[in-house]
């Protein structure tokens, strides 16, 4: 299948490279009919001026001038929609075959795609990955357990609760000296005893 792929491949490459080139050609050539009509519009543009002033023969000449002009121009007119028409067909050839090619491709590569998947899937066993995962869910819990045992906290349970209430006092006293210590000399008040030092000291940071 690989080998007949690459060959329709191939072939379809030649294929689009001379349409390419036709398509190319017709242009050019429709460029060359349309650069002749833009001329022929011009001579009889100037043929016409010409015409505004003659009379008799010279007008008759010029009569048999601009028809020849006319038949010209009639002449070009037809190559030139022949030869658009012509690449317009050979340009929808070619994106026909471009369109028909990348379909190949995508149903090539889908193919290969799709035999790989299988071919790797024979080495995957569902039962097998359903019990990993439920090893994995056991494995998070016991995990999540042995984290919360190792976080408790015994600290608090080794001081006695009179201890922390008196290092606490003892804060609130140091904080109140300091400040007063801080203050200009005139405002110092006398030192206050213990229980004043406690209230002032938990007034001043309420």
């Amino acid at each position: 299948i690989r080998d007949r792929y690459m060959g329709l491949k191939e072939m379809q490459a030649g294929v689009r490279a001379q349409l390419t080139e036709t398509s190319e050609k017709m242009g050019d050539r429709a460029k060359v009919m349309e650069a002749n009509i833009k001329e022929c519009n011009k001579d009889l543009l100037t043929l016409k001026n010409t015409m505004k002033t003659q009379t008799g023969m010279a007008y008759k000449q010029s009569q048999r001038k601009a028809m020849m002009l006319i038949k010209k121009k009639k002449l070009y007119e037809t190559q030139y929609n022949n030869l658009t028409n012509m690449q317009f067909n050979i340009d929808t050839v070619q994106i026909t075959t471009e369109g028909i090619s990348d379909a190949i491709g995508v149903a090539n590569c889908l193919k290969q795609t799709v035999a790989i998947q299988k071919a790797a899937m024979q080495h995957i066993n569902i039962d097998e990955l359903d019990d990993l995962q439920e090893e994995m869910q056991d494995l998070m819990q016991d995990q999540e357990e042995i984290q919360e045992i190792l976080g408790r906290d015994y600290s608090l349970d080794a001081f006695n609760e009179a201890e922390l209430e008196q290092e606490l006092d003892e804060l609130d006293e140091e904080i109140v000296a300091e400040k007063l210590q801080d203050a200009p000399s005139s405002k110092l008040p006398s030192q206050p005893q213990k229980g004043e030092a406690e209230r002032i000291g938990l007034s001043e940071l309420n």
